[in-house]
């Protein structure tokens, strides 16, 4: 593992446990821990210097910034230190980029590192034409200014592909319900335990683990239930704050949530209550964006068999309050998806939202039967 300061910005300062955890998955050792004393986007000189010097200190090799910084500041850091500065979305995306299968999922990280790289590198160019020696770090002014038109054209090119890929995937869902199936698509919060469900619903042995983001090609598996014919779906976790350029590059994953016609959302309940609000709100939101929030909706509290004696009723009542300020009543499912305890009850959920969908379909289609059915004429 490369050894690697970790900087955390001061908006994220309650979340150090994560970005602790995200440093590690992106396969870094955290040698060194500053947190920041003020918010904002931009170091200062005498930051610069003290993250540097902290830097040489404890050996590292790269220095993590878990937050955001303004491309200049991480110029100035990198050259301060001359080291490679990564902020959380760089960090995020490596991880994306170890567990990327697809050709699809390496286009998206692609696409998402070249869109957050652009400004920084634009930032090198322009120190280059004020005279300053910008090859601290390998490349001199030319070679970054070819890396950026390389990266513009790349980036069109890219998205040119991602958008027959978010054709075919739409295609594909239409096709499959217009076959009778139903799709389930089971989201969360990164290890929330999203594809350890999937695989006790579906017999699969999909890779699972503590770390984040082991899935992100997603994963369809029809199983046949009672007569129903259900695609169950295992998507990309949600992370807190994501941000707009992981969103948008990921978008033909995280849609599946949105072309779904139930959506079971997994939460960890062996947290603690405050962490389980944060992560269902991230959740949430993301699910706003992508236009999911009017799916039918089964909660899934996983992870039961880790919580504390006493303190199950109050975390369910915690999440279900929440629930009705913000999307109404859903069906709340307590289950520990390693153990398989309770998925009889989970499927009960689901297929009674199943059957209803397909009673709505059935009587749509008959209805537009009847309309369009020639009418006798009088007379």
């Amino acid at each position: 593992m490369r050894k690697a300061l970790l900087v955390v910005s001061k908006e994220f300062e309650d979340h150090l446990s994560e970005a602790i955890t995200i440093a590690k998955s992106a396969d870094y050792e955290v040698v060194d821990v500053i947190m920041r004393p003020r918010p904002g986007r931009r170091l200062s000189d005498a930051a610069c210097d003290l993250i540097a010097r902290r830097a040489k200190e404890g050996g590292a090799e790269v220095i993590i910034y878990y937050g955001y910084l303004e491309p200049s500041s991480i110029y100035r850091l990198e050259k301060a230190s001359r080291l490679r500065v990564i902020d959380r979305v760089m960090t995020i995306l490596e991880i994306f980029a170890q567990h990327a299968g697809s050709k699809e999922a390496k286009l998206q990280i692609e696409m998402a590192r070249l869109k957050h790289l652009l400004p920084i590198v634009r930032e090198y160019v322009r120190r280059s034409k004020m005279g300053e020696q910008v090859d601290f770090l390998g490349p001199g002014r030319y070679a970054f200014e070819s890396y950026v038109k390389y990266m513009t054209s790349r980036i069109a090119r890219i998205r040119r592909e991602l958008e027959q890929v978010k054709e075919r995937v739409v295609s594909e869902e239409l096709r499959r319900k217009e076959s009778g199936f139903v799709i389930a698509a089971i989201v969360g919060y990164a290890s929330a335990g999203k594809t350890s469900l999937f695989n006790m619903l579906t017999g699969e042995s999909k890779p699972v683990g503590p770390e984040y983001f082991t899935t992100l090609s997603v994963k369809h598996k029809s199983v046949n239930y009672d007569g129903l014919q259900v695609v169950f779906v295992d998507t990309v976790g949600f992370v807190r704050d994501v941000p707009p350029e992981i969103v948008e590059a990921f978008y033909s994953t995280l849609q599946e949530a949105a072309l779904a016609d139930i959506v079971i959302f997994v939460i960890d309940v062996s947290e603690e209550v405050e962490v389980i609000k944060e992560k269902l709100e991230a959740g949430l939101s993301t699910l706003r964006r992508l236009g999911a929030l009017d799916k039918r909706t089964v909660i899934a509290l996983n992870k039961i068999d880790l919580v504390p004696a006493g303190t199950l009723s109050t975390r369910r009542a915690a999440v279900e309050k929440m629930l009705r300020e913000t999307v109404g009543e859903a069906p709340v499912v307590e289950l520990s998806a390693l153990k398989g305890w309770n998925q009889d009850l989970l499927l009960k959920e689901v297929i009674g939202l199943a059957r209803m969908l397909r009673s709505a379909s059935t009587s749509l289609q008959e209805g537009l039967r009847v309309e369009t059915r020639p009418q006798a004429s009088k007379g």
